[in-house]
């Protein structure tokens, strides 16, 4: 299949950019979303009462400021039957509404990607944190899932959207094609979009530093996915 975009998880983010330029021309996109998200995860760990989303924008705010930004908060009907998929396309639209169409085409592409293909067993991984409490309380308490999917028309621009629920439900081998009802969601489900600019003159303050920080952390918080590949003879890749 002929794609135009390319796919990078970069922890819990889904990132498509367009196939025709060259991915490292993103590199400064995908090391402040990865130390971003590392800078929050660190910060849950200290304190789980504090809003993941917050930690993360609070670097990613310095250096790419948005423009529009908005919060929605959706109460899901007992009987529905709804997905990520289904709560990120119109949202995201809202950023950018050429973003819309293009995140649809992907997340549908995603939905049917094994759970085998390492970009799906990283974004699992990635979107629920395992409690470190030795012993659980039974029953388990619901947890936070959360998810972000960027459309980055080109190096400095991107349109996001973060989607945060709280569940009892255990995540799906493919996180992307688990339906919930509203039985299945503790509160609403949460959606924050934004569109941002990178400002190359802050940034160009910490490029190397960042750079620096997450050059250890990229080979096992990063993975690509081809949208060429046929989900179903997709097959993990060996080292």
């Amino acid at each position: 299949m002929d794609c135009e975009y390319s796919i990078l998880i970069v922890g819990a983010a889904i990132l498509v950019v367009p196939a025709t330029q060259d991915q490292t021309a993103y590199d400064d996109l995908v090391n402040s979303l990865l130390f971003a998200q590392l800078v929050a995860n660190k910060q849950m760990e200290k304190d789980q009462s504090t809003p993941w989303y917050d930690c993360y924008m609070q670097f990613l705010d310095d250096f790419w400021p948005r423009d529009i930004k908005g919060r929605e908060d959706w109460r899901i009907d007992a009987d529905s039957h709804e997905s990520f998929v289904d709560w990120i396309v119109p949202t995201i639209s809202k950023a950018s509404p050429a973003a819309g169409q293009a995140i649809d085409r992907v997340l549908t592409r995603l939905v049917n990607v094994p759970a085998t293909h390492p970009a799906i067993n990283l974004l699992r991984t990635q979107m629920k944190k395992v409690s470190g409490a030795q012993v659980m309380p039974v029953p388990a308490p619901a947890e936070n899932v959360h998810l972000l999917v960027l459309m980055a028309q080109s190096p400095t621009t991107f349109a996001s959207v973060f989607v945060e629920l709280k569940t009892h439900q255990a995540l799906s081998l493919n996180p992307l094609a688990q339906l919930y009802s509203g039985e299945d969601i503790q509160g609403p489900v949460t959606l924050r979009y934004a569109r941002a600019n990178l400002s190359q003159v802050s940034y160009g303050f910490v490029r190397d530093e960042v750079a620096l920080k997450v050059k250890e952390r990229i080979a096992e918080n990063v993975a690509t996915f081809d949208m060429n590949d046929e989900p179903g003879l997709t097959e993990e890749k060996q080292p």
